[in-house]
């Protein structure tokens, strides 16, 4: 990584090198690029359900996509990473992460599905409904001066097991991968 675009590539790994709970950090090659694209754009079902992973598939579309391993010690998403969103893009449901509160809406019922997951439902059907795992913001990127479409987003099971064996890594269950995909600013 030579030149300016290298520096800022290696300034971006440092940082999230320093951040608590990282183990690892580095760059997807084209070919792991490649075939995570391939991974995660096939349909996964969840029983009667299919799972989307909209945020992968956005970090893919940046210039760069950094990968960590981290562990349980690294901070909390700054938002839900798994929606239920019904055929016409409403959302029925989400990930509750700890401290989360839902109110409850006039017309809706809230069902909760153990401690960590929400359904609001209304009457309707929720037919075609499917699990978006959505592109999430990463402060720590998006405050470098020289990033910009910064987006992160973790691997499906079988993403998370290309990225590491690619990578040399072993799977170890007590970790897991977050890809950070950015552009760097011109």
């Amino acid at each position: 990584m030579a030149g300016p675009e290298g520096a800022a590539m290696e300034e971006v790994l440092r940082l999230l090198g320093s951040l608590r709970g990282v183990r690892r950090t580095f760059y997807l090659d084209d070919a792991m690029r490649s075939r995570l694209r391939e991974i995660e754009s096939e349909v996964h079902p969840f029983g009667p359900l299919v799972v989307r992973n909209e945020g992968v598939l956005e970090c893919l579309d940046r210039e760069h996509v950094a990968c960590i391993v981290k562990d349980t010690s690294f901070r909390p998403p700054p938002h839900a990473t798994v929606m239920l969103v019904d055929e016409d893009g409403v959302i029925i449901g989400k990930e509750l992460l700890p401290g989360d509160t839902v109110e409850e809406e006039p017309g809706k019922k809230n069902l909760y599905l153990g401690k960590d997951f929400v359904m609001f439902y209304d009457g309707r059907s929720g037919r075609n409904a499917k699990f978006v795992l959505p592109p999430v913001p990463f402060a720590e990127v998006e405050a470098l001066p020289f990033t910009v479409r910064v987006c992160s987003s973790s691997p499906s099971t079988m993403g998370d097991l290309h990225v590491r064996r690619s990578a040399g890594l072993d799977d170890d269950p007590k970790l897991a991968t977050v890809l950070i995909g950015f552009d760097i600013r011109r």
